[in-house]
């Protein structure tokens, strides 16, 4: 977190698309809470994103220039420890610099005071929120934003003992000022991991039509079951950041009020699977949904 937002001061970010339209009527939807009696929505909420992601996540963090080069890359830790009930939570961020230095940080939060009906909140910033889904997936962001105001957000991929999540950093003019890829895996399990490359690649896009299911989350915390959808890659008027390991950021290289706008990450894991995280805003810049979707190529 610390030196990703120097320029926001105490705002820190919390760990550091084709198909359905997010705005759809919410008569299609089938309220989770009653799959738990008694569980909030903000409970809910909290807890999904508890169940994935407690424990020790090592990896390397690299910052990104607006158009694409290496800023910053260094090794990081991201512990996150918790009482039983996983109600209260303590996490220790430690970041290990090419020169020798080092940095700890250290947060405590807990469910009475940081789960919020508009998402889940962390001590160091005021305004951010988290939106979790049951798979591991989640979104860091400011649900309404503001003119002359910071825009910081953080979209994460879970899969299995790995994780990924993509940081986009705008200007109070809503330019963009950079970007950010945090690699990291949990435990010394064997399996996918990931690469020691920090260049971005070359452009490129997932080939062919996918399918699969997808979960929206309503800044309400309300949410849209599982769903089967449809998606394609589409030129849209974004820019596009190839990261290493398969993942794409799309975001608009300027947020400009009066227009809506999307921030979407994709991963294609392999050749049988891909991972769509994102997030929409409408022309008032407030935010629509943050939907996943976890498809595979059609038959």
């Amino acid at each position: 977190m610390v030196r990703w937002l120097t320029a926001l001061g105490s705002c820190a970010l919390l760990f550091g698309f084709a198909g359905a339209d997010p705005a759809q009527s919410q008569a299609n939807e089938i309220a989770l809470e009653q799959v738990i009696p008694g569980e909030t929505r903000s409970d809910r909420n909290w807890h999904a994103f508890w169940r994935n992601h407690l424990g020790d996540w090592r990896g390397r963090w690299t910052r990104y220039t607006p158009s694409g080069e290496v800023k910053e890359t260094f090794a990081s830790s991201r512990l996150f420890t918790a009482n039983e009930s996983r109600t209260e939570i303590v996490q220790t961020n430690r970041y290990r610099y090419a020169d020798g230095s080092s940095i700890r940080k250290q947060w405590n939060y807990n469910i009475e005071e940081h789960s919020q009906a508009d998402g889940f909140a962390h001590p160091a910033s005021k305004s951010m929120r988290g939106f979790a889904f049951d798979d591991g997936s989640a979104a860091w962001l400011i649900p309404g934003l503001e003119a002359n105001q910071y825009a910081p957000f953080e979209l994460f991929f879970k899969r299995g003992e790995i994780r990924h999540s993509v940081g986009v950093l705008y200007g109070k003019n809503g330019e963009l000022i950079r970007t950010a890829s945090i690699r990291e895996k949990r435990g010394n399990q064997q399996g996918k991991s990931w690469s020691d490359t920090v260049i971005q690649v070359e452009p490129w896009n997932p080939v062919g039509r996918w399918q699969g299911k997808q979960r929206q989350i309503y800044p309400d915390l309300s949410q849209v079951l599982q769903q089967r959808t449809d998606w394609q890659w589409k030129e849209k008027n974004q820019s596009g950041h190839y990261l290493p390991d398969g993942i794409i950021l799309r975001c608009p290289e300027r947020i400009i009020p009066g227009q809506s706008f999307a921030i979407r990450v994709i991963w294609q894991v392999d050749d049988r699977g891909l991972q769509v995280i994102t997030a929409n805003y409408d022309s008032k810049i407030q935010l629509i949904a943050v939907t996943h979707q976890s498809l595979s190529p059609e038959n």
